[in-house]
């Protein structure tokens, strides 16, 4: 008879407090007085910097620090590279499992969980990425496509989810990976998991492979982020403490970093957006069930979860349309004239440097390559350009993003460039930022332009790619939008 085995299986939650699963799988190994196991799993695409299965290497760097610092929370902590799917067939030949995981969104997730669902493997799954149910419709039984009465359908709910508690340890008995009979790797250094991971930076372009380290002109720094539970809340706390009451107000500014800069915490999930919402509320102590009750001046938790809430919509929209990743939610727009494909790369690539001409672009286009990290007003600025000035696709953006950000989440990287680019789930037939203004508006005393530019650039600036009036009236051509409509080859 085969020994029992309980699997906690962490993947993006690297986390104790409200851990559906590690919580569930931790109960239920004490009740059933079965030995009990955490595993990360290392998948071979995520070590190889292969472009064609993008993991960029600030997610390779992300891991090595938090998987140390999460794997000391317990007694044993196994950590493996091999395929999800394949290792919990061969563990399965000799233990029989009971695998506890939190879902996810992505399409590859579903297809590795069908594998061990095949094999007879009894595998637990808990509402964790996405908190609101994932088939709300809309009265008319359809998936919501606009985000504001997504909101308000979800809203109640949101606010009122349970968050689970910490599990306890005590009592429980781990199971030691040594009495495996593989491979497996140490857990708690970061340099030998590091050295895991290749140091490729490529991205792969329709059928063009871009070599990133030949045309980066910035040393990164990724040391500059949290990388545990603990550090993510901390982080937040100060946040709530001392500005998220004035979040609506001064959120957008790029030049005094007035943001929770959470965005990290919730993709690799060392927390969840319920543990975020419930320390809002005891902080708060208002009525978050009617918004209406909130004064004008004191919205900026209203704000705050507004834009968790848009993190959810954009999962609900993936989820409901996995190929959004490679096409647009508006199918009227699946065949813009983009520039043609030399002058596309040049551009593309100028873009990648910071070198298009747009101050404001140019600067976050820096601050990107540096830190792994972008505001987010800063990101809806250059995917605007990318896309309308420049006349490149909202596609290469996405594909540039995936490889640079440390917060990286599918979802809302999708959700955001085709925002940005006016073919997503968006009311708005089109919106072309104007570089100039949006500097003005957002970065009015040229504090976030002066740290991310060099001398060199804000002495003698170069010239913009294409002039912003010019490039406004080929992008209402291109999106087929212009009163003035020629033929171009463009």
């Amino acid at each position: 008879m085969k020994e029992k085995l309980v699997i906690y299986w962490a993947r993006r939650d690297f986390r104790l407090r409200d851990n559906r699963a590690l919580l569930s799988a931790v109960l239920n190994a004490k009740k059933e007085n079965i030995k009990f196991l955490p595993v990360f799993i290392i998948e071979p695409y995520m070590t190889q910097g292969n472009p064609k299965e993008q993991f960029g290497y600030p997610s390779r760097y992300f891991l090595s620090k938090a998987i140390p610092l999460f794997s000391k929370n317990f007694k044993q902590f196994l950590l493996i590279k091999e395929k999800p799917a394949s290792f919990f067939l061969k563990l399965a030949k000799t233990y029989e499992l009971e695998i506890y995981v939190n879902e996810d969104v992505y399409p590859d997730f579903y297809k590795q969980l069908k594998k061990i669902k095949n094999s007879s493997i009894n595998i637990k799954l808990f509402r964790d990425q996405i908190t609101v149910d994932k088939n709300t419709k809309t009265s008319m039984k359809d998936i919501y496509s606009v985000f504001t009465p997504f909101k308000k359908a979800v809203w109640q709910s949101f606010i009122n989810e349970k968050e689970d508690k910490i599990p306890s340890f005590e009592g429980l008995s781990f199971f030691n990976p040594e009495n495996f009979k593989f491979k497996t790797l140490n857990p708690k250094n970061q340099k030998e998991i590091l050295a895991l991971f290749s140091d490729k930076e490529s991205i792969l372009i329709d059928s063009e492979v871009i070599n990133l380290k030949d045309i980066l002109n910035t040393n990164r720094n990724l040391e500059n982020n949290y990388f545990s539970e603990e550090e993510a809340l901390n982080h937040f706390r100060k946040f709530l403490k001392n500005k998220l009451s004035k979040y609506d107000e001064k959120r957008d500014y790029l030049d005094n970093e007035n943001t929770s800069r959470m965005s990290l915490a919730l993709a690799w999930g060392l927390v969840s957006s319920r543990t975020l919402v419930k320390l809002i509320q005891k902080h708060f102590k208002k009525n978050f069930e009617n918004p209406l009750s909130f004064l004008e001046s004191d919205k900026g938790p209203l704000q705050f979860i507004s834009e968790l809430i848009w993190r959810e919509f954009y999962k609900y929209l993936l989820f409901h349309n996995p190929n959004l990743l490679n096409k647009p939610f508006q199918k009227k727009f699946e065949n813009i004239k983009w520039i043609n494909q030399k002058e596309a790369l040049e551009r593309f690539k100028l873009w990648i440097k910071g070198e298009t001409g747009y101050a404001i672009v140019d600067a976050a286009m820096n601050e990107l390559q540096a830190t792994g990290y972008m505001h987010n007003r800063a990101r809806m600025i250059v995917s605007s350009i990318l896309t309308k000035n420049l006349g490149v696709s909202w596609l290469w953006g996405q594909e540039y993003f995936r490889e640079m950000l440390i917060d990286l989440d599918e979802a809302s990287n999708n959700g955001g460039w085709q925002w940005g680019a006016s073919v997503g789930a968006d009311p708005k037939p089109i919106r072309i930022f104007n570089p100039y203004l949006q500097a003005s508006n957002y970065d009015p005393d040229n504090v976030y332009q002066n740290k991310w530019l060099s001398k060199e650039y804000l002495t003698n600036p170069p010239k913009p790619i294409i002039e912003h009036k010019d490039a406004r009236e080929l992008a209402l051509e291109r999106y087929g939008l212009s009163k003035n409509i020629k033929n171009r080859n463009y």
